[in-house]
């Protein structure tokens, strides 16, 4: 799957959960994925949540790894603290806005089912 094919799974994920909405920025923030090919990015804010096109560079957190490390991430197989630490991925940006994405993903999860 391609990097814009997951941000817009993650996008359209944490859309429909109304408990993110406390914490989402009132202003968007941008944030850019960006693998080794690809380079994919997420407007998120309080109005609106959705892939990007456009940018604006003062208030963006970047996000970047292999393919395969940015796809558990965004799958919710692995926290971004745990790839930080692995040395597997690297953000530039605010620390604010990288613990604003780490409990975004964290409660944006897909769901396991068990059988």
């Amino acid at each position: 799957m391609n990097m814009r094919e997951l941000v817009k799974q993650l996008a359209e994920r944490m859309q429909t959960l109304n408990h993110l909405l406390p914490i989402l920025p009132e202003e968007e923030l941008y944030i850019r994925f960006e693998c080794e090919t690809e380079t994919a990015v997420v407007a998120i804010s309080k109005h609106r949540i959705s892939p990007a096109v456009e940018v604006d560079e003062r208030r963006v957190l970047t996000v970047r790894g292999s393919k395969e490390v940015l796809e558990s991430l965004l799958n919710g197989r692995l926290k971004l603290q745990q790839q930080i630490r692995l040395r597997e991925l690297h953000i530039s940006g605010s620390f604010r806005h990288m613990l604003l994405l780490e409990s975004l993903l964290h409660l944006a999860k897909p769901y396991r089912y068990v059988c």
